[in-house]
């Protein structure tokens, strides 16, 4: 008897390996995923802007790493104590306007040389509902706990995130340097509750909509199926956090699986193994760090380590 739809993700010809650099941006699960990735072996720059939900948000921050679009005064905002970027996760703040433009624009010259170099771009889209600041006519990536009376709330349409998303995809193929990269776009299987369930619900639609118009228009662009995994194959609120949203650690570590399935080859599989091996190690907390047995433990993930980063850049 079948109590449940697995859904199996068809296997890729073109597998990702240790030696490849990744970049992630979007929403919290590309957070998830960018850990895992860590965990495991390979070299990142995840959510360099933070995390970021919409997708003209998502495109703007694409667009600023691949052309070194640096940010300038009329990009920020003064919210509570700190200036902040109208388009960036608060963790970006200062209580200086010019630190927080050089703090910035450090981080974009360091993605932009990153992101040349990046064989994978993985996008994770969160929600269709954006937030407009009505005197300068932007969309937020996030509104800074301001007062809700100066944005106006709306819902992207099909052909604003598909036109917004196309621009930036261009851009990162115009100046990555591999000529197999690719982008892997997934949508995030956490429901965005505050703004309702019906509109989440249209929300979502509307970015499985644009995602698979984009799919078709780009052969270079995949979609992964985190949203259907966590939906349709696992479907119960015991693969849920406490707050019935986010996936907890089975559904991650489930959803991961799945992507290792879809584009690990048994190589980078088996190595990606010994690097959570090597996570565990470093994870352990001793009772005595003064022992020779402690020293002798050291010694041991160093030796690790060392080896591991010389298997993954062969």
């Amino acid at each position: 008897m079948i109590l449940r739809t697995e859904i199996s993700p068809e296997k890729k010809l073109q597998t990702i390996q240790h030696t490849d650099f990744i970049s992630l941006i979007g929403s919290c699960f590309t957070q998830t995923i960018g850990e895992k990735l860590i965990e495991n072996g390979f070299t990142t720059d995840i959510n360099p802007f933070g995390i970021i939900y919409n997708p003209i948000t998502i495109s703007e921050c694409i667009e600023s790493i691949c052309k070194k679009k640096f940010f300038e005064n009329e990009d920020i905002v003064f919210a509570g104590d700190f200036w902040k970027a109208y388009s960036l996760h608060g963790d970006f703040k200062s209580g200086s306007k010019q630190e927080l433009l050089e703090i910035i624009n450090s981080r974009i010259e360091k993605s932009n040389q990153f992101i040349k170099k990046s064989r994978y771009l993985f996008i994770t889209l969160g929600s269709s509902w954006v937030y407009i600041h009505n005197d300068t006519n932007r969309v937020m990536g996030n509104c800074h706990k301001l007062n809700p009376s100066l944005f106006t709330k709306r819902l992207l349409s099909i052909k604003e995130i598909v036109d917004s998303l196309t621009n930036s995809i261009d851009s990162f193929f115009s100046i990555n340097v591999n000529s197999n990269s690719k982008i892997i776009i997934t949508i995030s299987p956490v429901r965005h509750w505050r703004d309702g369930y019906r509109e989440n619900q249209i929300s979502k639609s509307i970015l499985h909509i644009a995602t698979q118009e984009i799919c078709k228009q780009n052969k270079k662009v995949e979609y992964f199926p985190s949203y259907e995994i966590l939906m349709d194959d696992l479907r119960d609120y015991r693969f849920y956090s406490e707050d019935m949203l986010h996936p907890n650690k089975f559904a991650i570590d489930y959803i991961w699986e799945k992507f290792q399935q879809t584009y690990f080859n048994i190589k980078t599989i088996e190595l990606c193994c010994r690097f959570e091996q090597l996570q565990k190690m470093k994870n352990h907390r001793p009772f005595n760090t003064e022992n020779e047995a402690y020293r002798e433990f050291v010694k041991k993930i160093n030796s690790l380590e060392g080896e591991l980063n010389s298997v993954k850049n062969q």
